[in-house]
């Protein structure tokens, strides 16, 4: 029998996370009291809810949490057979992504336990590969640094697969590996004064920035980059294909520069852009910092875009001034400009 001639059930939940006191993400797994089972939060639905709404109660329900930043623009929807009562249900459960604020977990009698798991445990604590995949979705689109571990990021195997796509041109690579060592040094000098980044991490989502240009792809090469990313082992570095652009701007001040609403939505459910790890704030001030081949300071950058892309003046704008931004956030950190660091202060 074809799915869509079962009786329908409809579930909701979120994968959530809170952040530990050394930076790190944590998920919460809940275990099941009727089979033993961890998962994330989730129920069903009641009545006319939205899903979201339906996540929002049967997680205060469950875990007694209330206090949470539900992330725009992630949501994953996993569907199976399932049999209740001798009756089989075409059973869909729609996960969300949210951050804890406060609070602590109250379960309730429908669970035995809860743990609040790094990615790798909880890799290894779910039972399904739907679960799984959920979870990897959610810690690619939290751009979790975990996922740096697995695997560790690899400068040399980047750079071999970006040479070897069909529109990667001299000029663009020498752009990218520009950029790269700029990002480098920047993270460098954080990591000097205990900032917690991958510098080697840093580099390399920055060498693959631009790889949607690679692909011969340029109107939508954010997004078709990070695309191209999540379909290889370059998946945790797809990071800087979105930011390097929008440079952590959020929707509202997209739209209002003149990006398209569809690609606003497609970013936020690419990506998270709401928050920007050191890595980003790295890749995304040296593009600022790269015309062509050449480091040069922001402004000769931006100058040079508006004459290259004068329709899109408020966009520039938008981008010179995020990008004035990250530097003073790297330099309230560094004590230090951090374009000191490339000579280009």
């Amino acid at each position: 029998m074809r799915p869509e001639d079962l009786p329908q059930s409809r579930a909701a939940g979120f994968v959530l996370t809170r952040e530990t006191a050394g930076g790190a993400t944590e998920y919460l797994l809940l275990v099941n009291r009727r089979d033993g089972m961890p998962g994330f939060p989730k129920g069903h639905r009641d009545g006319e809810e939205t899903d979201l709404e339906t996540a929002l109660r049967e997680t205060r329900e469950e875990s007694g949490l209330t206090d949470l930043d539900v992330v725009p623009g992630f949501r994953v929807e996993i569907a199976y057979r399932v049999k209740k009562g001798g009756e089989h249900r075409w059973k869909t459960v729609v996960y969300f992504r949210a951050r804890l604020r406060s609070g602590k977990v109250r379960l309730s009698d429908e669970h035995t336990a809860f743990d609040w798991l790094s990615l790798d445990d909880a890799m290894r604590r779910l039972s399904f590969d739907s679960l799984r995949d959920t979870l990897r979705a959610a810690a690619l689109h939290g751009k979790d640094r975990a996922l740096f571990r697995a695997p560790p990021p690899d400068l040399d195997a980047a750079d071999r697969h970006l040479a070897g796509l069909p529109a990667a041109t001299p000029g663009l690579l020498a752009h990218l590996r520009g950029a790269a060592r700029l990002a480098r040094a920047f993270a460098d000098g954080l990591a000097s004064v205990g900032v917690p980044v991958n510098p080697q991490a840093a580099a390399v989502g920055t060498l693959l920035h631009d790889v949607g240009r690679a692909l011969g792809r340029h109107e939508d090469h954010q997004l078709a980059g990070l695309a191209h990313l999540r379909s290889t082992p370059f998946a945790p570095y797809a990071f800087a294909c979105v930011s390097h652009f929008a440079k952590g701007a959020a929707r509202e001040e997209l739209l209002a520069a003149g990006l398209e609403p569809a690609q606003a939505d497609a970013f936020q459910a690419a990506v998270d852009g709401t928050t920007m790890t050191w890595e980003e704030r790295c890749a995304a001030l040296a593009d600022s910092c790269m015309k062509g081949a050449t480091a040069v300071p922001p402004r000769e950058r931006f100058e040079d875009l508006r004459v290259r892309y004068p329709g899109g003046t408020r966009l520039v704008d938008l981008q010179e001034r995020r990008t004035a931004a990250i530097r003073a956030d790297l330099e309230h950190v560094l004590r230090r400009d951090p374009l000191a660091l490339v000579g280009l202060a």
